[in-house]
């Protein structure tokens, strides 16, 4: 008696798990609908969530937080959307803005011939909130004055990757937006990896450091171009590309 009315319990604890599962399974379904739909209501074109974080009724939050790609351009970003399905914040005109500084220094790189992928963020004291989307990288620096960039960026192991090379790259990119500080971590992949952990790594609207504390990686250091000095000098950066060294 004791043993069926067990079995028959357990019976209905699985059914109520594989059900609640279920319903789990379809309020992130929905919830990813309503944060796409309501994007493309406030920019226009596709957006595709990528993750979800926080979810609604948290002990300190009542909003879900999603990682979000738009399609037509691949930018990734950061947005939050409250249970009414309007979106509180996102980050998404100033990592449209932000993209054009990445894509100017990962082809400036290649032409050196450097591998590489880049992470920035820029730094203003004016305010940037009314930055309209499409904004040139240039009209944004005119605007509104950052005096920093920086970030993240992850090189392929070579033997092309000289010092010179690196500092012709920052700072032609330094010219290009108007002499403003360029300060990156540096970290350089093994050949094999490289395609891997971009692919991870542009699933994400950013990292940090610890992003890479799993990652098989060479070395790391850090690098900047700014008015009056690049560090480190040449012959320095020749060793640090070629393995050994990781930041403190």
């Amino acid at each position: 008696m004791f043993k069926t009315l067990c079995k028959k319990v357990c019976v209905i604890f699985i059914i109520m798990s594989i059900l609640g599962l279920m319903g789990c399974r379809n309020l992130d379904k929905n919830t990813v609908e309503r944060i796409e739909k309501a994007l493309t209501e406030k920019y226009g074109g596709t957006f595709k969530v990528l993750a979800l974080g926080n979810r609604y009724g948290t002990l300190t939050n009542d909003y879900v937080q999603a990682d979000v790609k738009a399609v037509d351009s691949d930018v990734v970003f950061s947005a939050k959307m409250s249970p009414k399905g309007e979106i509180l914040v996102d980050n998404y005109i100033s990592k449209t803005v932000l993209s054009q500084l990445e894509k100017m220094l990962n082809s400036n790189l290649e032409s050196e011939g450097i591998t590489a992928k880049s992470m920035m963020s820029g730094f203003s004291k004016s305010n940037t909130s009314e930055v309209e989307l499409g904004t040139p990288l240039n009209e944004f620096i005119s605007k509104y004055k950052p005096y920093l960039f920086s970030g993240y960026l992850v090189i392929k192991e070579s033997q092309n990757n000289t010092g010179v090379a690196l500092t012709n790259a920052f700072q032609k990119t330094f010219n290009e937006v108007q002499n403003i500080d360029i300060r990156a971590n540096v970290w350089i992949i093994p050949e094999e990896k490289y395609d891997e952990i971009i692919a991870e790594m542009s699933q994400l609207p950013d990292i940090d450091n610890s992003w890479f504390d799993d990652k098989e990686t060479l070395s790391s250091f850090k690098f900047s171009v700014e008015t009056d000095s690049v560090s480190p000098d040449e012959n320095e950066l020749n060793k640090l590309l070629q393995g050994g060294v990781k930041l403190d």
